[in-house]
């Protein structure tokens, strides 16, 4: 913890059952504001990636800030619905699935 924000370094291998444990302890975090760094992370496995985005969208009560993701990340946060870019993630944020994908009114 540095002030008030809850900072979480994440080392190593970033892959799903890492993925699966720090969603759970920032669904549980009791301040407001995260920093998720990812600046020692090796190595990347895409579904943890997915995992995580499902969790940062899920929680409604926290600003959470990424650091130290490379490009392919960064897109893959975006396909699942969080910017990686701006400050806050949170539900009324994610973009809708009709914004990029209008949908027909009629199917032919």
């Amino acid at each position: 913890m540095i002030g008030g924000i809850a900072r979480y370094r994440v080392c190593g291998k970033f892959e799903g059952a890492c993925a699966w444990d720090l969603a759970s302890r920032i669904e549980r975090e009791p301040l407001g504001e995260l920093t998720l760094d990812f600046s020692q992370c090796g190595e990347f496995v895409d579904y943890g990636i997915a995992v995580l985005a499902n969790a940062l969208l899920s929680i409604s009560d926290k600003t959470v800030h990424l650091e130290g993701l490379r490009q392919h990340q960064i897109r893959l946060f975006r396909y699942f619905g969080v910017d990686a870019d701006k400050i806050e993630h949170r539900p009324e944020h994610a973009p809708r699935f009709e914004d990029d994908f209008p949908l027909a009114s009629e199917v032919a």
